[in-house]
């Protein structure tokens, strides 16, 4: 529990000493384990003091992914500063860290996401937990940390649900949608001409149970289209602004965070027993449920979007409009038509499916039956 300036020079000890060895002690209170190990004092002070410029390792580099994803990188942080070797980089006062951990009981959150996994259907759930167990607080071949946002672990308890998934699409750099039957079905109306056929087809009147969009009047607001619309908008701004095509430029209170979105597409699973299991169908043979999607606006969500965009990114008059007159055909494509994945497609006789407990291959294909 000793700091680098207790070995190197005792008589300099003071206040910082005693919250290096706070941070210490939260270490191993989050992990089990001590940040530095060795097996004597002199070792310890090699390991502690021997290299200053090697850093005391992240507590989120010691967790088990599940664990590691659902903690909290600001309080992460907050161990990492204290555990600073040197002293003008540590926390200068044991008030200031007081109001570091403070901070994170009452602050969820970042300022900027890497990533915004999108999940407005509940059947959605186990894929998007997934994802973002899967990324959350892991590390790029860059050594950039990867923060997620997903509704769930990011929103405060009684906050807004659609001012949040809103907010946090606008602060994340990288969208991923996901796109499955529950999300694009209801987006898509059944021609009239051939509904009663598709209907005898097995194609639902009220997939995942949400009416079908008809691009008019009578449709309510869709919260899947209302979260599409936002990123596209946000997306033709930022490639407007890059490629120097506006003759404006972002003010400091205007929100561009968004880069760029990367559609997941997930089809329906082959169950328990196939031969393909844990393998997913083609995304493109259910999408849209046998209906196509309108080349009109849906004006319920359009209005809000519209709105949003004005009033949370910044968007002058005449882009809030031009986000408004969106189809929801040219939306959902428009996402569609970037380069993405299908989510899931390893036959059961590949090696890395062998590494997959049953209870993860079920996670995967939990709730998918349209």
């Amino acid at each position: 529990y000793m700091s680098p300036e207790m070995f190197k020079q005792p008589e300099q000890a003071f206040y910082p000493t005693d919250i290096w060895s706070l941070g210490v002690s939260m270490f191993e209170m989050v992990t089990g384990e001590l940040p530095f190990q060795a097996e004597s004092d002199l070792l310890y002070s090699v390991a502690i003091a021997g290299n200053m410029d090697e850093c005391a390792p992240s507590v989120l580099d010691r967790l088990s992914n599940d664990r590691r994803s659902r903690f909290d990188n600001n309080l992460a942080r907050v161990i990492s500063q204290a555990l600073e070797k040197y002293l003008p980089d540590r926390f200068k006062t044991v008030d200031e860290m007081h109001d570091a951990v403070y901070a994170c009981l009452i602050n969820r959150g970042e300022a900027v996401y890497s990533v915004f996994i999108s999940y407005r259907v509940a059947t959605d759930l186990p894929i998007a937990r997934l994802l973002f167990d899967c990324l959350n607080h892991t590390v790029t071949p860059g050594g950039h940390r990867v923060t997620v946002y997903l509704d769930n672990a990011r929103l405060v308890k009684g906050g807004d649900w659609e001012e949040g998934f809103a907010n946090g699409l606008l602060h994340s750099l990288c969208f991923f949608p996901l796109f499955t039957y529950g999300t694009t079905a209801p987006m898509a109306e059944l021609p009239l001409e051939h509904k009663d056929k598709l209907i005898a087809e097995g194609w639902e009147e009220r997939p995942a149970g949400r009416a079908r969009l008809q691009g008019s009047e009578t449709d309510t607001e869709d919260n899947v289209l209302k979260e599409f619309m936002i990123a596209v908008s946000l997306l033709s701004r930022q490639q407007e602004f890059s490629a120097g095509g506006s003759s404006r430029r972002l003010s400091p209170n205007e929100e561009a965070n968004l880069e760029v979105a990367y559609p997941i597409l997930i089809g329906r699973p082959y169950p328990w027993g196939h031969e393909k299991y844990p393998g997913m169908s083609e995304f493109f043979a259910i999408q849209a449920g046998g209906g196509r999607y309108p080349e009109t606006p849906s004006p319920a969500s359009s209005d809000v979007v519209a709105d949003f965009l004005s009033r949370q990114a910044g968007f002058s008059t005449t882009e809030a409009e031009a986000a408004r007159e969106l189809s929801v055909s040219a939306t959902v494509k428009g996402l569609l038509s970037l380069q993405g994945c299908k989510l899931w497609d390893a036959p059961t006789h590949e090696p890395f499916n062998a590494e997959l407990s049953k209870e993860q291959r079920d996670l995967i294909g939990r709730g998918y039956t349209g």
